[in-house]
């Protein structure tokens, strides 16, 4: 993988501005209780950027191209998702978990931060494989059946978003973060699953059958399908 100069420049800019404005912002909407937030704006930063700099679409798997439609409508799920669990942890307070931040924001950055790791290190085989990653019409589908995190299910970066949005509603003890992710974003996030289940269906031809019986969809470990 060669080093894009420009691209890293810009990442690095872009990167050190959000994080300044979350620091700034939470200091200032949530002087009293700050750290929690700002530590996972900062995760949440870091793991965009480096998702950005290695060319990987937007919330998407980076396994096939990415369609169009279910991008944009998951964009408009998941940033007001996002803004809702802060405005409701320091503001609103409609749907907060009656537990303490002590007991529930640790469990909160655990599955946060073993999402960003899965996504991270999913794209980082595809990428280490497929030197014409992100994928377009173009180019060959990477031959998935070989890269070790997609032996765990088809659609790991996927289940681990799953993970991320679960993660950010625990640090912010917000339960209408967890039943919004339950009703719309998982929902979303396995539509997209299937449309790339076809396309992997069409990619791996003669290998899709096999590597559909016994990979299991998305819940690793659980269950083989083919559909």
């Amino acid at each position: 993988m060669r080093l894009r100069l420009g691209r890293l420049v810009w990442t690095l800019l872009v990167t050190f501005y959000f994080l300044v404005f979350f620091r700034n912002f939470f200091a200032d909407a949530a002087p009293d209780h700050n750290l929690t937030p700002t530590v996972l704006a900062y995760i949440f930063v870091l793991w965009l950027a480096v998702e950005y700099y290695l060319g990987s679409p937007f919330f998407q798997s980076g396994l096939v191209e990415a369609s169009p439609l279910l991008r944009g409508v998951f964009a408009f799920f998941v940033y007001p998702f996002f803004g809702y669990l802060a405005a409701d942890s320091i503001w609103w307070h409609w749907t907060q978990i009656p537990l303490p931040v002590w007991a529930v924001a640790p469990v909160g950055f655990l599955a946060f931060g073993a999402g960003t790791y899965l996504r991270l290190r999913a794209l980082y085989d595809i990428v280490r494989t497929n030197p014409s990653h992100p994928p377009n019409r173009r180019t060959q589908e990477p031959r998935v059946v070989n890269l070790p995190t997609q032996k765990l299910c088809r659609h790991p970066r996927y289940f681990a978003t799953m993970l991320q949005l679960v993660g950010a509603a625990l640090v912010f003890r917000s339960w209408g973060g967890l039943v919004l992710t339950a009703a719309i974003g998982l929902p979303l996030i396995l539509l997209q699953a299937r449309y790339e289940d076809n396309r992997l269906r069409k990619a791996l031809k003669q290998d899709a059958r096999r590597y559909f019986e016994e990979v299991p969809f998305f819940w690793p470990g659980v269950g083989r399908s083919q559909t």
